[in-house]
């Protein structure tokens, strides 16, 4: 077991998905897909562990023990494994993060947030309930919407994103990947503060740049007709002054 002195120089990002071909790389897996992403990039091999009921690497960044953990249990039972780890190693709640995806939000968007209700996620559910109820486990939501709602939303949440999407599903997962970073160097506000309100959708884009450019006309234009004021106001007073002056008089 991990020395309990040891406990906040170690950060756990925890993926949920579902094991098996049939669900890679499926919207429901994209806590996965992050969790294998960061681990190939930083050269931690994954290994598969019975005890801790999940697959698990780790690799040291900035002084930091970073545990990567992908429950192997199926997502409703992803508590199962979050609790092992956390008992096994002895650390606390908030050592950890939570990856997972997020129908209520369109892909392209991602919301970290520290505490509340698991929103319909089973796999949060099953988290909160091996806590014993206990909500303030920090969780990165992976937008993976729109949802569809009704009946059409479990075969969604398990179908793959179209190639049409492909690139803005790769720029959100750099940017899931960023945020969790900033999660493991600066906390979780400055990773809210600073991801939570970025939207990679062309369209969220196209909004924004417009109402930067009329943000940025109008300054303008006040600008503007705060010189054309100035310059009347300049002229009044010389004009004032020349009338003031009669004829052979001088200033």
């Amino acid at each position: 077991m991990a020395d309990q002195n040891n406990a906040n120089e170690t950060r756990v990002i925890v993926g949920l998905g579902n094991p098996g071909l049939e669900y890679a790389r499926t919207r429901h897996n994209m806590g996965f897909m992050i969790v294998d992403a960061i681990g190939t990039a930083n050269g931690a091999e994954p290994t598969l562990n019975s005890r801790l009921k999940c697959e698990f690497s780790k690799f040291v960044y900035r002084g930091k023990t970073i545990m990567l953990v992908k429950p192997m249990t199926y997502m409703n039972l992803s508590g199962e494994c979050l609790i092992a780890v956390k008992q096994w190693f002895k650390l606390p709640v908030s050592s950890f993060i939570v990856v997972h995806d997020d129908v209520a939000l369109p892909l392209g968007k991602l919301r970290v947030q520290n505490g509340g209700g698991a929103g319909g996620q089973h796999g949060v559910e099953s988290i909160i309930q091996c806590l014993g109820g206990d909500t303030s486990i920090v969780r990165l939501k992976f937008g993976v919407g729109p949802d569809p709602g009704g009946d059409k939303r479990a075969s969604f949440v398990l179908s793959r994103v179209p190639e049409s999407q492909q690139e803005l599903l790769a720029q959100t997962q750099e940017l899931a990947r960023k945020c969790l970073f900033t999660w493991i160097n600066d906390g979780t506000l400055k990773a809210m503060n600073q991801f939570n309100s970025i939207d990679l959708r062309p369209e969220a884009i196209a909004e924004a740049e417009e109402k930067k450019r009329k943000k940025e006309q109008a300054a303008q234009e006040r600008r503007d007709r705060l010189e054309k004021e100035r310059l009347e106001q300049e002229q009044n007073a010389q004009e004032r002054l020349a009338t003031e002056l009669l004829p052979g008089e001088t200033s």
